[in-house]
């Protein structure tokens, strides 16, 4: 968790409030003063011992401080209830200072139920109190405290920010997740994306209160600002498991993982190739099965059936080559748009993306297409394999359809989004 300011420069700042030495109206060996005379008035002992300690602290002596201020106890008249008020203002920040939390604590809470404490005084005892329990770790403690310095009208950040963080630590995780919130709105609003820690709090937060549309929400902003593979391979398989999948859809599946992930699985290799071969992209299936043998993952049975199915498939691969132009030409001279989707397709896994969406928005536009969404599915990634981000993300956002359609289409959009803060980040670097 973050560290609270540091000790010296709280005693320092909470010393100068005091403003200055005080001044003495009677001598040390003067009868008791008269009532009339003025509460807050001190011998010349006293003065004398408690301006040095002052003077001490603020030169960021605090065991000095202390000791001095010890010496006040030696002294022949006991102090008065407004001079054990003058030693609190001094000995709780000298010490806070030595890091004597609980000493300090004990002092400031005193301070507080003092009714010598000046009102305009009262919200730095506060935020003092607050910021002794955070770094005492005494958690609960702090999180009252600090409340009650918000609720007071105080506005320091930093501990406004350490609210939830202390609020997460006590596991009052409902109430860290409305502070972590409303640090990423306001980062948001700001222009910029929060950090990755708050991000990751408050995904937690929401994980451990059971709110998983929140904790899903948070998981996309992280994958788009801080694209992991961690964060990208559980929106997946949330995409994956939100709907039925119907069983073209593997194939995309795979497809999607080897985009956001880099690759598949050595588990998955087989089946991705097998699935890739079945829906009528050969050359797919090839770079799977050429890039697995490539780093030999494959043993016993499945080695076998690997290299039964490679041979099968390097056939199926220079068949379609061979047939590649008079495909393309029947599929634009066809009665609907179903062939241009899938010469599209195969031309886009064939290495030619840019060639692919092509022919895809052709099919598209001429119409009488069986699957209308996953076409454009598979149009929005072509545009992606030909980087053409601002299309694809249009695309895949108008992507409307069950069986895990729209699910898989929003993972797409949140890559190209990721893709586009990514181009962005520098620019924005430069710009300040």
């Amino acid at each position: 968790m973050r560290a609270i300011t540091s000790r010296a420069l709280l005693a320092l700042t909470f010393a100068a409030g005091l403003n200055g030495a005080v001044s003495t109206t009677f001598a040390a060996d003067a009868p008791a003063p008269a009532a009339s005379q003025p509460a807050n008035a001190v011998s010349p002992a006293f003065a004398a011992l408690f301006n040095a300690a002052q003077e001490l602290l603020k030169g960021g002596n605090g065991p000095g401080a202390l000791a001095k201020l010890k010496e006040i106890d030696a002294l022949p008249t006991p102090a008065t209830p407004y001079e054990q008020y003058l030693i609190l203002r001094v000995r709780a920040p000298a010490e806070f200072a030595v890091n004597d939390m609980a000493a300090a604590a004990t002092d400031f809470e005193t301070l507080l139920a003092s009714d010598q404490l000046p009102a305009a005084d009262r919200l730095q005892t506060l935020k003092a109190r607050a910021s002794v329990l955070y770094t005492a770790e005494q958690y609960p403690k702090a999180t009252v405290a600090i409340q009650e310095y918000l609720a007071a009208g105080g506005d320091d950040a930093q501990l406004r920010e350490l609210l939830p963080q202390t609020q997460y630590i006590n596991k009052d995780y409902a109430a860290a997740a409305k502070g972590f919130q409303a640090q990423v709105d306001a980062a948001y609003a700001a222009g910029h994306p929060p950090t990755e820690k708050v991000l990751r709090l408050l995904a937690t937060s929401y994980s451990q209160s059971d709110n998983d549309a929140g904790y899903v929400s948070v998981l996309e902003r992280l994958a788009v600002a801080y694209p992991k593979a961690d964060y990208w391979r559980e929106l997946i398989a949330r995409a994956v498991h939100s709907d039925k999948l119907s069983d073209r859809l593997y194939v995309d599946n795979y497809r999607l993982k080897v985009q956001l992930l880099g690759s598949v699985a050595d588990s998955e290799r087989l089946t991705y190739a097998a699935l890739a071969a079945h829906a009528g992209y050969p050359e797919e299936s090839k770079k799977v099965l050429d890039d697995a043998f490539a780093t030999k993952p494959f043993t016993g049975a499945d080695l076998a059936e690997a290299t039964r199915m490679r041979g099968e498939i390097n056939k199926a691969v220079a068949s379609d080559h061979a047939q590649l132009a008079s495909s393309e030409a029947a599929a634009r001279n066809g009665k609907d748009g179903n062939a241009l989707v899938s010469q599209g397709l195969l031309e886009t896994v064939d290495g030619n993306p840019q060639q692919g969406s092509q022919l895809m928005e052709l099919g598209i536009a001429k119409g009488g297409l069986k699957q209308p969404e996953e076409a454009k599915l598979h149009l929005g990634y072509a545009q992606i394999r030909a980087g053409r981000d601002a299309d694809a993300l249009k695309t895949f956002q108008s992507v409307n359809g069950p069986n895990g359609l729209s699910a898989m289409a929003h993972v797409w959009v949140l890559y190209v989004q990721s893709r586009q803060h990514a181009a962005a980040a520098p620019d924005a670097a430069a710009s300040k």
